[in-house]
């Protein structure tokens, strides 16, 4: 199998407004966007905290002609490691750290917990994850709420609240040039990334659906995703999303059908990110448990203690 290879040249989206592609650990690319006007430099996301992935983007912003002293601030769509990296250095710099406050609290708690993972049926020799969605990045200096527009460089962005992948996530529209950051919200072929966190009661995917909906009444020529390069026909990717998971559902309800009651590891080989190589085992069981706390929410299915270990049944 031939080697896949990625750039991390930086990239001119408009005359003053660049991607940075920047390696994540099995070296596909995370994107952080590059903003510029007269006071300086302004990030919309900043990669991991790895010295390969931070050389990257010094690297990048030295080919724009600019270093990390004159980035002024950074807008953090979501607190995932692949998003804050820079923010450190940002802030020791006296920069602006822009993020929901919802991020700030209850995106920054451990998404996973062993013995709840183990409860679910993950077995105790799984290998772990190399890294994880719990991040440490310091405290924002500003508070983004939905609805509101701020100048990012020279972009005008409105804030569109999106909870879904994580609770406080936000895109960003820019309606006079047709741009909307979606991050990891909406990707080109990536299917809904909605995992369930251990300490939650809630629908997280419930949340997701209704905030790709929300995206429905965005007018936008170009999509700038969190991973991936930009792409068009954002219309069509949110009806592709709905369809997607409403196929995911359905076939989970065939299989607890066929094989329930069941824990939530026995269904992950009948889940869509069991065929995903890219996904660790935890995260795709967290990926999966959302879609089951969907189908209880909504009554098609239950749930049961069994000696320990949570088994879901057909209601």
């Amino acid at each position: 199998m031939a080697v896949q290879r990625f750039s991390y040249e930086p990239e001119r989206v408009l005359d003053d407004f660049y991607c940075i592609p920047l390696p994540l650990h099995d070296g596909s690319p995370v994107n952080a966007f590059v903003c510029t006007d007269h006071d300086g430099v302004w990030l919309i996301d900043g990669g991991l905290d790895s010295e390969h992935c931070q050389a990257t983007l010094r690297d990048g912003l030295q080919k724009l002609g600019f270093s990390p002293s004159d980035v002024r601030g950074i807008l953090i769509t979501h607190g995932h490691t692949d998003h804050v990296g820079m923010a450190p250095t940002i802030a020791a710099n006296g920069g602006t750290i822009a993020a929901h406050e919802l991020e700030a609290t209850v995106g920054r708690r451990l998404a996973f917990d062993e013995n709840w993972l183990h409860r679910n049926g993950l077995p105790s020799d799984t290998t772990p994850m190399r890294w994880g969605a719990h991040a440490i990045w310091p405290d924002p200096t500003r508070f983004l709420n939905d609805g509101e527009v701020l100048r990012w460089g020279n972009l005008q962005l409105q804030v569109l609240w999106c909870p879904g992948h994580t609770p406080g996530l936000v895109c960003l529209y820019d309606a006079r040039r047709g741009l909307v950051f979606t991050t990891d919200h909406v990707m080109r072929r990536a299917r809904a990334p909605v995992s369930l966190r251990f300490d939650s009661n809630d629908d997280p995917l419930a949340a997701y659906l209704a905030s790709v909906r929300k995206l429905g009444c965005v007018e936008a020529a170009t999509v700038l995703p969190g991973h991936g390069r930009p792409f068009g026909g954002l219309s069509q990717r949110l009806r592709q999303i709905e369809h997607e998971i409403a196929h995911d559902l359905e076939v989970l309800m065939a299989a607890l059908r066929a094989h329930g009651p069941a824990t939530a590891y026995r269904l992950l080989p009948f889940s869509s990110a069991a065929g995903d190589r890219r996904v660790a085992e935890r995260y795709a069981l967290s990926l999966l448990l959302a879609r089951l706390r969907h189908l209880e929410r909504a009554g098609q299915i239950v749930r049961a203690d069994q000696n320990g270990a949570i088994h879901y049944a057909v209601s």
